[in-house]
């Protein structure tokens, strides 16, 4: 077997997303003979057929779809090198590739990147957005090198910097709780309620409602802070979410009440890996981040 290049991988790439030789020979400013040369080369390498040619268009296989993938963060992983050895080795400028979870966004833009930034004034940020088990998969292959996620998460192989305990709230339209009395809410008026939560909360609620000797009445599991409210919000069911995010726009106009539960709490947690290169200015975000973000959180909930 023979070994593909960069280049091989970036015009597949190309020919992937524009859908056909022709249109990739012309955004690569290639004629096509030598362009259809180089991924016969590229599957001839692999033994394997990347790509059904059409007369108009180009298909992946199921082998191209799979390396397609694979190529997006080979190329990535690319780029971060170039970027960080333009900079080597000074820690007060460079691009910090950061992986960030939808509900962590108010809360780093308003509590963490403004003081960081009065900091560092050179670093750039390239932001990779996703549920938390996605940022730990793309920090494990190094496309990002430090992300901001919620516990919990299996943290084997993690430096990890966890933020204060934040309780779960439950929110919704007013008529959910019409019944409920005033401040905190107990579980056990949620008992019975349709609820709308991350999957990855799917153990601690699950416990949670053990304790009680209750079931909980799953409607929804999903990924997203956004899913979560926007479904609360027209009237589907209850969400519960961390209660820095039960203050996000999507959530004004709807009922918040804390749950009083010691199993339903979470963290916000800044990681990197632990072997491996982590750049300086990767380790001074997450140390800055241990620094402010317990105080940060503490004031966003008073």
């Amino acid at each position: 077997m023979g070994q593909m290049n960069s280049r091989q991988l970036y015009y597949f790439t190309v020919i992937a997303e524009t859908g056909s030789f022709t249109a990739a020979a012309k955004k690569l400013g290639l004629s096509q003979p030598p362009l259809s040369k180089q991924i016969m080369m590229l599957e001839e390498d692999l033994g394997v057929r990347l790509l059904t040619r059409g007369a108009r268009k180009a298909e992946l296989t199921e082998a191209g779809s799979y390396l397609y993938s694979r190529a997006k963060d080979i190329l990535s992983m690319m780029d971060t090198a170039a970027d960080e050895l333009q900079n080597f080795p000074s820690s007060s400028k460079g691009i910090l590739k950061l992986g960030t979870i939808s509900s962590s966004g108010s809360f780093l833009a308003d509590s963490i990147l403004p003081g960081f930034c009065r900091l560092h004034p050179n670093v750039r940020f390239e932001i990779s957005e996703g549920n938390t088990y996605e940022l730990l998969e793309k920090l494990k292959n190094g496309i990002i090198e430090c992300a901001v996620v919620r516990t919990p998460f299996n943290t084997d192989g993690f430096h990890c910097v966890f933020g204060s305990e934040e309780p779960l709230t439950a929110v919704g339209v007013s008529s959910w709780f019409d019944a409920i009395p005033g401040g905190s809410i107990r579980l056990t008026d949620l008992a019975g309620k349709p609820l709308i939560y991350y999957r990855r909360f799917d153990a601690i609620i699950s416990m949670a409602f053990q304790n009680i000797g209750a079931a909980p009445n799953i409607f929804c599991r999903n990924d997203d802070a956004r899913t979560c409210l926007q479904w609360a919000g027209a009237g589907l069911g209850v969400a519960l979410v961390p209660e820095s995010i039960s203050s996000m726009r999507t959530a004004e106009g709807l009922t918040v009440r804390i749950i009083d539960s010691p199993e339903t709490v979470t963290r916000m947690t800044a990681i990197y890996k632990k072997n491996g290169y982590v750049s300086n200015i990767a380790k001074e975000f997450v140390t800055y981040f241990e620094a402010h973000s317990r105080v940060c959180l503490f004031q966003s909930t008073l």
